[in-house]
């Protein structure tokens, strides 16, 4: 288990995705966020700023792309890391998007959690920093 102060918004428009993500980071011990798209990710960001965002790629309203940029634009969320998930070929995004990770759909569990906890460990607002 881990402490139930690290926080993770995952953006997928597609629900049971959604729903499947959300119950089990919360099962590893975690407090999640959910939104069905961009736009919606950033009304919750304004909220609460998660510790991590977990991002669907192609979505309605406002798409992973478009959501990243936001983030890296807005100071205040800016050092949050964001990880994206994509039923296309990843390794096309990881060429156009250097440094960032991705998740293949359909992906494996324990490396969806591998990446998560490593994310979250570079975190620098967690870390003190």
């Amino acid at each position: 288990m881990v402490p139930a102060t690290e926080t993770v918004l995952v953006v997928d428009d597609e629900q049971g995705i959604l729903e499947a993500l959300a119950d089990l980071l919360r099962e590893e011990g975690y407090r999640v966020l959910t939104a069905s798209h961009g736009r919606e990710a950033l009304e919750r960001m304004a909220e609460v700023k998660p510790d991590l965002v977990l991002t669907d790629w192609m979505m309605p309203v406002l798409d992973g792309p478009a959501l990243i940029e936001r983030i890296q634009q807005d100071p205040s969320l800016r050092t949050i890391p964001v990880l994206g998930m994509s039923a296309v070929d990843v390794n096309g995004l990881k060429r156009l998007h250097p440094g960032m990770e991705f998740l293949q759909k359909p992906f494996d569990i324990r490396a969806l959690m591998k990446l998560v906890r490593r994310a979250l460990d570079a975190n620098p607002r967690l870390r003190g920093g």
